[in-house]
């Protein structure tokens, strides 16, 4: 009995055309996807670090340009009182490097606004602890000769005129500096100082700098306090009233 083949004529040929990939083939084309999704995911993943660093960079100077605003506002109202009860017609102000420690005649705007009474306030700006820049405000009292009075309030004084919580500026501030610009005296020439203290007038400028752990240094934030002529009058010892200077 004659047998058939399996296959007619030609049909391995064409089983074999029809049979699908090759191993080699899908490991190939695996491998091109594969490259395509690193290189995909590397872009995407370039572009969404590149967004959100330029939303930190634009987080940051918001920050910085309402600390400015802040400031500006705030060392725009000091008040060149004078310390009683002293021999020297010293001004209640007192800067150094890191802290700055002032007397404030406050708005009723800004006491709403910042938890505080009316009328003088002594502040002391200054880095706090993990790395806050802060603004504490306290009633001032007229009878203090110094700021470690006010610093370090009596019991009396703290039942009559409760502590006030400080006012959070900025975090995560890594250094920060202030400078002070100006003239002893009417002879002396202005320069800059790194301390301005005991002494019967206010400084002209004031600089500021912040630098923060984004890695990148703020823009030195310089500040022209807006005082009067009495700023830096004649003091007499006699009646410890403030008069004009001789021209």
């Amino acid at each position: 009995m004659p047998t058939r083949p399996i296959f007619p004529a030609g049909g391995v040929k064409k089983f074999r055309q029809n049979a699908g990939f090759t191993l080699i083939e899908i490991l190939l084309v695996m491998s091109l996807m594969a490259a395509m999704m690193g290189m995909i995911y590397a872009s995407l993943n370039v572009g969404v670090r590149a967004w959100d660093a330029g939303e930190a960079r634009v987080s940051e100077a918001s920050d910085l340009r309402g600390v400015e605003r802040f400031l500006r506002r705030e060392l725009g109202q000091i008040f060149p009182t004078r310390w009683r009860g002293i021999t020297q017609p010293y001004i209640a102000f007192e800067g150094s490097r890191t802290t700055l420690r002032y007397v404030t005649s406050l708005n009723l705007e800004a006491s709403l606004q910042n938890g505080a009474a009316g009328g003088l306030q002594w502040a002391e700006l200054a880095l706090a602890d993990g790395g806050i820049l802060q603004l504490n405000r306290q009633p001032f009292d007229n009878t203090a000769q110094n700021f470690d009075a006010l610093v370090s309030p009596t019991r009396d004084q703290l039942s009559t005129n409760p502590p006030v919580p400080p006012v959070r500026l900025m975090d995560n501030v890594t250094a920060f500096e202030i400078a002070y610009f100006g003239a002893e005296t009417d002879i002396a020439e202005p320069t800059w100082r790194e301390e301005w203290r005991d002494l019967a007038r206010l400084p002209t400028l004031i600089r500021i700098k912040v630098s923060t752990n984004r890695g990148r240094d703020a823009p030195d934030m310089v500040f022209a306090l807006k005082v009067g002529e009495e700023a830096g009058c004649l003091a007499s010892n006699f009646s410890r009233q403030c008069g004009p200077r001789a021209r």
